[in-house]
This record gives structure tokens, sequence and C-alpha cells, in this order.
């Protein structure tokens, strides 16, 4: 099955409630938690959709860097959209922004 969306790189996000988080996270993209290598994993979860598809990885807020904003990469924005709506994200329409970039 072809994934609706990949990684623009290593994503880290600080959460308040890690279980919470972790499982609207499944149910809302579909990801399962992997095993990947991290620098310090201690009280972290990576997701992804199998151990080869990293998507991200939630951790203790503060704790992790939010230096770098978590990105998601699809070849068919609007089949991602359809995807992640079907699965109750409730995302609205879809915007162009400046340099022709959908979002």
């Amino acid at each position: 099955m072809a994934r609706p969306f990949t990684c623009g790189g290593w994503n880290d996000v600080g959460v308040r409630d890690l279980a919470r988080s972790v499982a609207s996270y499944v149910e809302k993209l579909g990801l399962r938690e992997i095993e990947v290598e991290m620098d310090e994993s201690e009280g972290c979860v990576a997701l992804g959709f199998s151990n080869d598809e990293y998507i991200v990885a939630l951790g203790p807020a503060g704790k992790l860097t939010d230096e770098l904003r978590p990105l998601l990469f699809t070849t068919d924005i609007k089949k991602a959209k359809d995807f992640l709506n079907s699965r109750g994200a409730g995302l609205g329409e879809i915007e162009q922004g400046a340099q022709d970039a959908l979002f």
C-alpha cells in the first residue's frame, strides 16, 4: 500500500501527555511504535509505518529539541488530506502559499 506521506527529516515533537499523544498519532496518522536509534531516547517513542518508514519521535515537552518544524511530504496532497480526514483528523481546505506550494 502506498503511504500518503513521508518524513521530511528528523521530526521530534515534545508533548505533555506521551501516552495520549502516541494513541492519537496511531489513530489519526495510522502509525505504530517502531524501533529506531535515537541519541536521547529515554521517555521517547518513535512512530512510523514500519521500522524502515520513520515519521516522528514523541517525547516529554522541553526534552526534545523543537528547533525544527516537523515536516511531512506528499506527492498527492488531496489523497493525503482525504486519508487523514477519513481517520478523523479534521483538516481544513488546501491552501496555496506564495511560492505555489500547497499546504
